[in-house]
């Protein structure tokens, strides 16, 4: 009986010396972190190379250097939701694969989570196919993962079967091409054509109009040698002042100044009774018609442009918001603050001049030495669409 007892004490001990032994190394595979740290760097040049790439497109490479760059830039501020909080990401390059680690807090517990992928482009979207998730040395379900992935309902990424497809809007540029090789991210993205301003398609819409006009007033100066009489002369002379006043005058009021030319040569053709100079008359005011024609079609397409530049300042500036929320000084706040205002009253005001805020803002960004500027630069390019950081760039010259 008592060798019984004994015996069951011991079977007891022993078991329970096994749950230890697996608590401890299952605590420890999970608090395993490797004695990693975030790698930094306090180099930008990254951003030079990306800048390029959004004006221009192209290949490009990125080394790990870069994705340090990137990465250090990304998290500048630790990013907390509830009770996780994330300092940072070492994203490193592993000959055609990435290795992602990254060190999170979760309450009192500091822990390390990993995955191990590839990256490619499927469907216009850089896609990341997962090999493992891991938290320490235990590696996790991928299913259960993914799953976890769906529930966030997350803008920026989402899960489709087994791949995690990265939203296009989360990058500055279109990536047609993304691989990994040699231990470098190999990519390409789309040329870029070269866009013209808002101001530069307008400017040639009223050039399109005058000269329309240049050709009425040659057909009206010819009209005038066939002329006798000294007052059909001086009608003619009339209108071609009214066109003459023409330059230099916005679209709208180019059409309304070729309106009174037209009422003007009317006139004169109802009181001619001479066939041929009435033929002559009737040339310059079919000439005429084409100018107004030229001018309507080109007011709608100044009303649409402008439709269409105020919706994209004010997209901007709404872009700006975020990008307000990721710098860190103040001369970088008061930068975007006033770059937000400009984009507002300029959607609201098309005749807004905003030459002084242009000046504000490089007489600031002037006094920032070249690494702030670039920290500054990837808080723009990551947080504003191109088209929008194109009308930026056309507005402050950064």
């Amino acid at each position: 009986m008592t060798r019984t007892k004994g015996s069951k004490r011991n079977k007891l001990i022993g078991v329970l010396i096994i749950l230890v032994g697996i608590l401890a190394v299952f605590a420890y595979m999970i608090l395993y972190n490797g004695g990693m740290t975030i790698r930094k760097t306090t180099t930008t040049e990254v951003v030079g190379k990306l800048a390029k790439v959004q004006i221009k497109g192209g290949k490009f490479e990125l080394t790990q250097k870069n994705m340090d760059e990137l990465s250090n830039l990304y998290f500048a501020k630790p990013i907390t939701k509830g009770n996780i909080t994330l300092d940072g990401v070492n994203v490193e390059i592993l000959n055609d694969e990435l290795l992602i680690n990254a060190p999170i807090k979760y309450k009192s517990l500091n822990l390390l989570f990993s995955s191990k992928g590839k990256v490619s482009v499927l469907n216009g979207k850089v896609t990341y196919d997962v090999e493992n998730f891991k938290i320490g040395r235990l590696k996790l379900p991928k299913k259960i993962v993914l799953s976890q992935i769906v529930k966030l309902n997350n803008k920026s990424f989402y899960v489709e079967g087994n791949l995690i497809k990265i939203n296009p809007s989360m990058f500055p540029f279109k990536i047609s091409s993304l691989k990994i090789k040699d231990n470098k991210i190999l990519a390409e993205s789309p040329k870029q054509s070269i866009k013209k301003s808002f101001e530069e398609i307008t400017k040639m819409g009223g050039t399109e109009i005058d000269k329309q006009l240049e050709i009425l007033k040659q057909k009206i100066q010819s009209a005038v040698e066939l002329m006798g009489g000294g007052a059909e002369k001086a009608k003619l002379k009339e209108i071609q002042d009214i066109i003459d006043k023409a330059k230099g005058k916005s679209i709208d009021e180019k059409k309304q100044i070729i309106s009174d030319g037209i009422s003007q040569i009317d006139g004169a053709i109802s009181k001619i009774t001479d066939s041929d100079k009435k033929k002559e008359l009737e040339k310059i005011r079919a000439a005429a018609e084409n100018a107004q024609k030229i001018a309507v079609e080109k007011q709608k397409i100044s009303q649409n442009q402008n439709a269409t530049k105020s919706a994209s300042l004010i997209k901007a500036r709404d872009d700006l918001s975020s990008a307000y929320s990721q710098v860190g000084t103040s001369k970088e706040k008061q930068m975007i603050s006033i770059m937000k205002s400009t984009m507002s009253q300029m959607a609201s005001n098309s005749s807004y001049n905003s030459s002084s805020d242009q000046a504000s803002v490089k007489s600031i960004y002037s006094t920032l030495d070249s690494q702030s500027k670039n920290k500054f630069k990837y808080a723009l390019a990551s947080n504003v669409d191109s088209d929008n950081l194109s009308v930026l760039r056309q507005i402050f010259g950064m």
